[in-house]
């Protein structure tokens, strides 16, 4: 008998301590559309696809966990051009991290949002992914 199958992640759930402004920032710097917006929460999409849900926190909870006293992150972005986003981010103002690059493995940065949510960003030009 088939079943259903896990296809993906639809998206990821970060806390944030002002829904609005950060929803802001990222349809600024990422160029997100805003969806589905209810009472504490809302959706982030890149044209028709999901990538992140904000919801409003109360606490200091944050979308981060740490290794050896360092920060690390638990979404990674992927983009085509990581040298003009870096550029861009840091004339932004945005706390970023230098290019690594990994060779066989891409090109990598690290980034905070305004609530100190650690994200990373990957460009990789064999890569598969459907975007």
């Amino acid at each position: 008998m088939e079943h259903g199958r896990i296809l993906g992640i639809a998206y990821n759930v970060i806390p944030v301590s002002n829904l609005e402004r950060s929803a802001e920032w990222f349809v600024r710097h990422f160029g997100f559309n805003i969806r589905n917006r209810r009472e504490g929460y809302l959706s982030l999409f890149r044209d028709n696809r999901p990538i992140l849900d904000l919801i409003q926190s109360d606490n200091e909870t944050r979308a981060v966990f740490e290794i050896n006293n360092k920060k690390r992150w638990v979404i990674t972005f992927f983009t085509n051009d990581i040298v003009s986003l870096h550029r861009y981010l840091i004339s932004e103002d945005v706390n970023v991290g230098s290019i690594s690059d990994e060779g066989q493995y891409g090109k990598f940065f690290v980034l905070e949002d305004l609530d100190g949510n650690v994200f990373d960003v990957w460009e990789h030009n064999d890569c598969e992914l459907i975007y």
